[in-house]
């Protein structure tokens, strides 16, 4: 047995078939049927993973719709900056993954909490966020140009860390930034033109 299969064992648990071959949810992943890169898996059941879907993508716009477990429909955007505004949101509200730094704001007032840190007082409570749509229903939404599933880990440096599954081409990079981030998108999407 190789190590990719071992790795398998280890993991079993709610695996994603990008090939959208329909595998049972049990049934064992090989790494040949995934690619080997990977250890048998592409994407695990994580509750801060976005399905970014894009209609179109060119210089000025970036239209699609983003999905996650918490809302039951889509979420439409007109730009990346847009859509990772919303998944900026959405992260606040699970407080999860936590930013380590406040952001700055040229608006006078006081500054804004660090995204994901504690409540402000402690008589304040977390509003309880429901699942709304299974994870396998989320990821199974498609872009008529491109779909990623993007999994932020951390918020350091004001800014974004994590992994970028784009599932097209069943291929993953991490990025060190939300820059970072667009970068692979656009890398992504000229690739597709071409």
């Amino acid at each position: 047995m190789s190590q990719s299969m071992n790795l398998c064992d280890v993991f079993r648990r709610r695996l994603f078939d990008c090939r959208g071959k329909g595998r049972a949810m049990n049934e064992m992943w090989t790494a040949d049927s995934i690619g080997k890169e990977y250890g048998g898996r592409l994407v695990l059941n994580s509750p801060n993973i976005i399905n970014l879907c894009l209609d179109s993508y060119d210089n000025e716009r970036q239209r699609g719709k983003l999905y996650h477990q918490y809302t039951p429909d889509a979420i439409v955007f007109a730009t990346l900056f847009e859509a990772f505004g919303r998944m900026e949101q959405l992260y606040d509200k699970l407080c999860y993954p936590q930013a380590a730094t406040r952001i700055r704001s040229f608006s006078e007032g006081r500054p804004k909490p660090a995204y994901g840190s504690t409540l402000e007082s402690p008589s304040e409570k977390r509003e309880e966020i429901k699942v709304m749509e299974s994870f396998e229903e989320m990821i199974g939404h498609r872009g008529r140009d491109a779909t990623f599933l993007i999994r932020v880990k951390c918020r350091q440096n004001s800014s974004w860390q994590g992994e970028v599954t784009w599932v097209d081409e069943q291929k993953r990079k991490y990025f060190r930034s939300a820059l970072e981030l667009i970068r692979l998108i656009d890398s992504a999407m000229g690739a597709a033109d071409d």
